[in-house]
């Protein structure tokens, strides 16, 4: 049976005053105990992770795959095939969500943008994927070449019409003028590409 796609969007959320934030990031707290290289069937996480099998698990600054969840015991995660990216020391992790943000239309001026999370490096932001802070200039930062550094995106008042597009798991407004309670969004969401 065939059927009429109204919108090239899968869902969006409209954030306000009372609800600022939108959080699709998968984010579990937990990071790796040592160091992993690419193809173990288990590894041990800094403590429990709030996991269920089938989960897939990511690695937090790069948005790659870990792999897929076939047990949790205590701390240690195991996998139905060896891992397929290493993992240094403290690398945060998340579980592959189902959605992602990749438009924010601001109706409104007077919004701030307080967080921006994007999936992963190659888009615009004020933190990094894993939460952590950009580093201003850095080379690694959106994909940047050596001969041309990343910028942190612009964390301040937008003007009323502007949208930002691109993919995102985390979003937080504010208003610049806190007598004002009218600050909004539209965040614009699409299903995550499908892992195997």
């Amino acid at each position: 049976m065939s059927s009429n796609k109204a919108s090239i969007y899968d869902g969006s959320v409209f954030l306000n005053h009372a609800r600022d934030s939108l959080d699709l990031s998968g984010w579990i707290n937990k990071k790796s105990s040592q160091l992993y290289n690419k193809g173990v069937t288990s590894i041990t996480l800094n403590a429990s992770p709030s996991l269920n099998v089938g989960d897939k698990l990511m690695k937090s600054l790069t948005n790659e795959l870990i792999g897929t969840v076939s047990e949790v015991d205590g701390a240690v995660v195991s996998f139905y095939q060896p891992t397929k990216v290493s993992l240094a020391q403290n690398d945060y992790v998340h579980v592959y969500p189902k959605f992602e943000i990749v438009k924010i239309d601001f109706p409104t001026s007077l919004t701030y943008l307080l967080n921006l999370t994007p999936v992963d490096r190659r888009h615009v932001g004020n933190e990094l994927p894993d939460l952590g802070t950009f580093a201003a200039n850095a080379d690694e930062d959106f994909g940047a070449s050596s001969t041309q550094k990343g910028v942190s995106m612009y964390s301040g008042a937008m003007i009323a019409g502007k949208s930002i597009e691109g993919r995102f798991k985390r979003v937080t407004i504010d208003s610049s003028d806190a007598a004002q309670t009218n600050e909004s969004a539209i965040c614009y969401l699409k299903a995550t590409p499908t892992i195997i």
